[in-house]
């Protein structure tokens, strides 16, 4: 039996590797792919768990850690990019319509604004977080860790409540306004901040307090300045110009 046994060690060998996956060259399609590999049903499922925080329930080990994806934030970032700038647009034409001196034009360059700004904030901010928490479990080695990846996913996924906020923005009351971003601040600020804390929890007191904070800070300051920048700047090109005309210079340099 022991031959046996011997004899289909390298049979037992294959098949136990089978089960591995194959990783692929980072420059290569293949390696990126794995990333977007996400069906429709765990999307939904993560969107939910972004709308409805649960406290005492991680949104990572509930609904990310099993497949972290890129596909949902990619897209949900994409979504938010074109609801913010087309409601600003929208909203700048609802506020001024009817003024007979208004010439509405459209304003492009909110579109390549808005991308900067939620793509920059979904993966550079996510990056300075994985780096202090990285930094800070080599000090503290019971500290929970979360990848690179689950942190994109994370802040990728909180975004969601902002779509239909961003639409809702083109209501042209200032209070209805800030109730909606105060709405959208409390749902996606409180899945972050109960995200991390299980991360932190275990650090020093002041630390990770002060992590919460500039974590839920830095995403207010996203919220506040869309909505300041966006749907709250004042326009200055529905005012009317006056025109100086040949007559009207002559008349004035004569009075002079």
């Amino acid at each position: 039996m022991a031959s046996a046994w011997w004899r289909n060690r390298p049979l037992l060998s294959m098949e136990l590797l089978a089960g591995q996956k194959k990783s692929s060259p980072f420059w290569t399609f293949e390696y990126y792919q794995t990333f977007f590999d996400v069906d429709t049903y765990q999307v939904f499922d993560r969107i939910k768990g972004s709308l409805l925080p649960i406290p005492g329930k991680n949104f990572v080990r509930l609904s990310i850690r099993s497949n972290p994806d890129l596909y949902g934030p990619f897209w949900i970032c994409a979504t938010l990019v074109f609801a913010i700038a087309i409601s600003g647009n929208l909203s700048n034409f609802l506020i001024h319509l009817g003024e007979k001196t208004y010439h509405y034009v459209p304003e492009f360059q909110k579109v390549s604004i808005a991308a900067t700004i939620i793509y920059a904030y979904a993966w550079l901010v996510p990056l300075a977080l994985w780096g202090f928490l990285m930094w800070r479990n080599s000090k503290v080695m019971n500290i929970v860790s979360y990848s690179f990846l689950e942190i994109v996913c994370v802040y990728g996924y909180s975004l969601f409540i902002y779509i239909p906020t961003a639409i809702l923005w083109i209501i042209p009351q200032k209070a209805v306004r800030w109730i909606l971003v105060m709405v959208a601040l409390g749902i996606s600020g409180s899945v972050l901040a109960m995200t991390f804390w299980p991360a932190v929890r275990e650090d020093n007191r002041r630390i990770a307090l002060a992590t919460i904070v500039t974590i839920v800070l830095l995403h207010m300051l996203l919220s506040v300045g869309c909505l300041a920048y966006f749907f709250d700047a004042p326009e200055m090109d529905h005012l009317p110009t006056t025109i100086a005309t040949p007559n009207q210079t002559a008349a004035a340099a004569k009075s002079s």
